[in-house]
């Protein structure tokens, strides 16, 4: 691949993604969110069970976390719900 070719490829981010499922099935979602979220402070399981039935709330949901993902992908935690913090500080210390 050329110098030129590689200046135009599309660098992946998991915010891309997460937008990318935001009105698409649960399972859609689920999916995006275990890619995502791989380098993330935080399991993506945890994030996973805040999905619910309710679209309109999974939406609002997952754009807070395509802003906390699009400012570092790699520190999120600090932009989650405080419920989701305590879950990972929980299963962080073995708890």
């Amino acid at each position: 691949m050329s110098e030129q070719e590689q200046e135009h490829e599309y660098a992946f981010h998991p915010a891309d993604l997460v937008e990318y499922a935001m009105d698409k099935p649960i399972g859609a979602a689920r999916a995006a969110l275990t890619i995502g979220l791989e380098c993330a402070d935080v399991y993506p399981d945890i994030i996973i069970a805040e999905l619910v039935g309710n679209m309109e709330l999974n939406q609002r949901f997952l754009k807070r976390l395509t802003v906390a993902l699009r400012k570092n992908p790699k520190k999120i935690i600090g932009e989650m719900p405080a419920r989701i913090q305590t879950t990972q500080l929980e299963r962080g210390l073995g708890l």
